[in-house]
């Protein structure tokens, strides 16, 4: 599968990659480079391949505080919540993001790419309030302009002010490029927006976006970005056997609603407690930690989920799911290339910056 920008994309001699079925970007002109302009200026994403799942009918907001573990009759109009989708043993199915149409009537759910499908069905077996459920990823495309540059070009090119929505919000907006969708939001760090347009125009804003400074940016550099903020990636750091305590992601979980689809399973593991959690890893020697890597400790203690190199900090950092006995500031071996290498534990984000991700 391609985006609409896949034509831009090879003219502009991006490296594309095969991402679960569709040919993304992965770099233009290097990931380190790629990174820092988004930190620095302002980076461009094509995030067209996101899925969005429309929800609507009288009982929308019934169904969604049932299947999601946020509380959605709290959601207002213009506002955007991080939520989790959780199967009956309190397995995360997608991490996404609601976005409040109208409420009590519609709402958007934009979903991982990799779980548009898996997410539809779903949400579709667990209809019994007979809510309208429409896929429209096909019809909508999406950019991310991210970075401390983002609302200077936002009011370049669109006449928009950034620090007219809140972070976390959004409004719907008439422009030379159709009707846009302006979300405060993103999954770098940086502060910026998702747009949510029709198709047809998002080649023309791209290109205005890049015309007023913004560098085009691949999925290396949006991973690096995410990870230097501790950000999990749904698949990697989190999958169908993580539960959200296991994965730092309580906040997302509103244990005070009367049911949710997981809730039963959560109760039972916060009374046990749990025996490994996610957290952080800074290298203090030379290396470069990958997934699937064993964490050491005299025995083996964790494993890591995702790792690289910061582009900021120019050392090795990780995600890892570690043995709750471990605790923030200790020292453990990561074995890379069955060579024992020194890492410190360390609670993310490993980067200071502006973060708009939150639960």
């Amino acid at each position: 599968m391609r985006t609409p920008l896949f034509d831009t994309h090879m003219r502009l001699h991006a490296r594309i990659v095969d991402f679960h079925g569709w040919e993304m970007p992965v770099w233009y002109t290097g990931i380190i480079e790629e990174h820092l302009a988004t930190r620095n200026a302002a980076g461009l994403f094509d995030v067209s391949h996101m899925g969005e799942i429309l929800v609507s009918g009288k009982l929308s907001t019934a169904y969604l505080d049932r299947v999601l573990a946020i509380d959605i009759p709290a959601l207002p109009e213009g506002k955007v919540k991080y939520a989790l989708l959780l199967n009956q043993a309190a397995g995360i199915i997608d991490d996404l993001l609601v976005y409040c149409l109208e409420p009590g009537a519609r709402y958007m759910l934009c979903v991982n790419a990799a779980n548009i499908g898996k997410d539809y069905a779903w949400l579709v077996s667990q209809n019994a309030e007979g809510v309208e459920l429409a896929d429209k990823s096909n019809q909508t495309a999406m950019l991310a302009l991210q970075g401390p540059d983002a609302g200077k070009i936002l009011r370049s090119c669109l006449s928009f002010a950034l620090e007219s929505v809140r972070r976390f919000q959004f409004i719907l907006t008439d422009t030379h490029y159709g009707r846009l969708m302006i979300s405060r939001t993103g999954y770098t760090g940086s502060d910026g927006v998702e747009i949510f347009m029709e198709s047809s125009q998002i080649n023309r804003l791209w290109e205005t976006f890049v015309a007023a400074g913004a560098t085009p940016c691949g999925l290396g550099a949006r991973d690096t970005l995410r990870l230097e903020m501790g950000y999990p990636l749904q698949g990697n750091d989190m999958d169908e056997n993580t539960t959200p305590f296991e994965a730092g992601l309580g906040l997302a979980i509103h244990m005070e609603k009367p049911c949710f689809i997981g809730k039963e399973a959560l109760a039972r593991q916060r009374e046990k407690g749990i025996k490994r959690r996610l957290t952080g890893l800074v290298m203090m020697d030379k290396g470069i930690p990958r997934q699937g890597f064993l964490c050491i400790q005299d025995s083996q203690v964790g494993m890591i989920t995702s790792g690289s190199i910061s582009p900021v900090l120019n050392t090795g950092i990780a995600l890892a799911y570690l043995d709750t006995s471990v605790q923030e500031g200790e020292v453990l071996d990561v074995l890379i290339r069955s060579k024992a290498a020194k890492a410190r534990v360390t609670q993310p984000p490993f980067v200071k910056t502006g973060l708009i991700k939150s639960v």
